[in-house]
């Protein structure tokens, strides 16, 4: 008996349990009909903390993450009033101008609706961001070598930091180079402006000037085909990408011209290449670019039906390649010829300003525009060209919407988000008295 005295008594003191107080049958009872608990081991609960603290912050990042994941606007897209100036600052874009819904008399409002066939499928598109290609000294060396013209480049004087440019000047010709931008250069010839008075031609003499009225010389002029040869060996001379089809060339009895699209990468940048010949048939005036290009990633773009809508917004514009404009009605033709003062008449559309201010009459505030409603009738894909606030060039997708009347409209098309807008300006009309004489006034 004292060995299974012993023996219980052993077993007693080992129960962990030994001292705890006793429960009452009722929170034994309802501890029956609960849920049984699940007992966590050491590595359970470091798994069950570790779980808890990744759900934690999960739900942090779900919470954070969308603020900081959104990628930021590839470029902010230069306003009307610096682009292709970017002497100008956006803070000196919006004077003068000021939220405003009074128009012209005269004015027109335009109104854009989708016709039938355009598409609603969205698509992508890849964006380029433009950079300039090789050193400006480089190339004007190169280029002088070409046009026979020499000397040392040079800083401009009017060159600034950010917008630096370099020339060589011989003479009567001279290459000159911007580094900014898409890299324009040029190459200019003056010399078939200075011409003796031809022998048996009567020069006008005023206050000791020998002027000669000049005459056309046509049969110094290169036929088309000439041209279009030469422009070829030029253009490889120089190194440009180019297909001899886009070549397209104007000839008349005073000179010629060739103008084609500037290619890198095998795109259209909707830049151009523009050649000249005098009327002695010698080259004077040259000039493309050194640009290429780098993606910077493919966007989800709208559809052509949502486009349309970006046309009034009026901060969605790109610049197509120019055989778009080409392309309607023909070659495009622009009559420079402005009447002269002494030959202006009733009707002209000149007139010469006196030295009295001119009044400009306000219009009232409850003035309604005419109305125009314009369907869109058919799109076209293209990469229009851009320039942001920095004076940077891009290409980006759009598209080039025609509309009922004839004319079109080419709006970028990825999706909001990608590139930022610049701030929406609205003009005010002038209800001041415009001071100082003005040089011409065009009437209707």
């Amino acid at each position: 008996m004292n060995e299974e005295f012993e023996l219980r008594k052993r077993i007693s003191d080992a129960d962990p349990a030994r001292g705890a107080p006793e429960l009452n049958q009722s929170i034994v009872a309802r501890a029956a009909l609960g849920k049984p608990r699940r007992q966590l081991g050491f590595r359970g609960f470091r798994l069950a903390t570790a779980g808890a603290t990744v759900a934690v912050t999960a739900l942090a990042l779900a919470i954070t993450l969308p603020a900081v994941m959104t990628p930021a606007p590839l470029f902010t897209v230069a306003t009307s009033a610096n682009s292709g100036d970017q002497s100008s600052s956006s803070d000196d874009s919006s004077t003068g101008m000021a939220e405003s819904s009074t128009y012209w008399p005269g004015s027109i409002s335009y109104e854009y609706s989708p016709g039938s066939a355009l598409s609603d499928q969205v698509a992508t598109g890849q964006v380029f961001q433009g950079n300039l290609v090789g050193d400006p000294l480089d190339i004007l060396n190169q280029l002088g070598i070409i046009f026979s013209i020499t000397g040392e480049p040079v800083r401009d004087k009017w060159s600034e930091d950010d917008y630096p440019s370099y020339s060589i000047t011989q003479d009567n010709a001279s290459l000159s180079i911007n580094w900014h931008g898409a890299g324009g250069w040029s190459f200019s010839n003056w010399n078939d402006y200075r011409h003796d008075c031809a022998e048996g031609v009567t020069g006008k003499t005023d206050e000791g000037f020998v002027s000669c009225e000049l005459q056309p010389t046509p049969e110094l002029i290169p036929s088309v085909q000439e041209l279009q040869a030469e422009a070829i060996v030029l253009l490889q001379q120089v190194g440009l990408d180019f297909q001899p089809n886009s070549i397209a060339i104007f000839r008349d009895d005073w000179g010629a011209s060739a103008s084609l699209p500037y290619l890198t990468n095998g795109i259209n940048s909707g830049l151009q290449t523009h050649l000249n010949w005098g009327m002695d048939g010698e080259l004077s005036y040259f000039s493309s670019q050194s640009l290429g290009l780098i993606s910077r990633g493919s966007f989800d773009t709208v559809s052509a039906i949502d486009a349309v809508s970006r046309i009034s917004e009026g901060l969605w514009y790109g610049t197509p390649p120019q055989g778009f404009y080409q392309n309607i009605g023909g070659e495009i033709a622009i009559d420079s010829r402005i009447a002269p003062s002494d030959q202006a008449s009733e009707g002209s559309n000149v007139r010469e300003s006196n030295d009295e201010p001119i009044p400009v009459e306000g219009p009232s505030e409850d003035y309604e525009p005419e109305l125009v409603r314009l369907s869109v009738e058919r799109s076209e894909t293209a990469m229009l060209s851009v320039w942001d606030s920095d004076g940077n060039y891009w290409l980006v997708p759009g598209f080039v919407l025609f509309n009922d009347q004839g004319w079109f409209d080419a709006v970028i098309s990825v999706q909001e988000g990608v590139i930022e807008l610049p701030e929406p300006m609205e003009m005010v009309p002038m209800d001041v008295i415009r001071e100082g004489p003005a040089v011409s006034e065009i009437v209707d």
